[in-house]
């Protein structure tokens, strides 16, 4: 398989901390969320774990269009919120320089 990346799909790999190795970790391990047959070539959305990698296969060639994580569950981002006021307040208690 030939893997081409956009320049849309670099920029936000970076910007988002995506590893390469995780975008060739969802599309061969991945379950398909979403597919649509083009007329050039079939796009389709994979899955791997949050992961999304939007990519479109073209015979051999695969080029990746996008890719994000979903966001947290709200249960774990309330979790690690309250961790982070905990230790606040106990900086605070004990009088210690808080740096956010």
């Amino acid at each position: 398989m030939n893997l081409t990346f956009s320049a849309h799909a670099l920029d936000r790999c970076f910007e988002r901390r995506i590893s390469l190795q995780g975008i060739l970790d969802a599309l061969r391990q991945g379950t398909c969320v979403k597919g649509s047959g083009m007329k050039d070539g079939e796009r389709f959305v994979m899955a791997h774990g949050r992961l999304k990698v939007v990519a479109e296969f073209e015979g051999p060639a695969c080029v990746v269009i996008s890719a994000w994580r979903d966001q947290k569950g709200s249960k774990r981002a309330a979790r690690e919120r309250r961790q982070r006021l905990r230790r606040i307040r106990l900086a605070f208690k004990e009088g210690r320089v808080i740096t956010c």
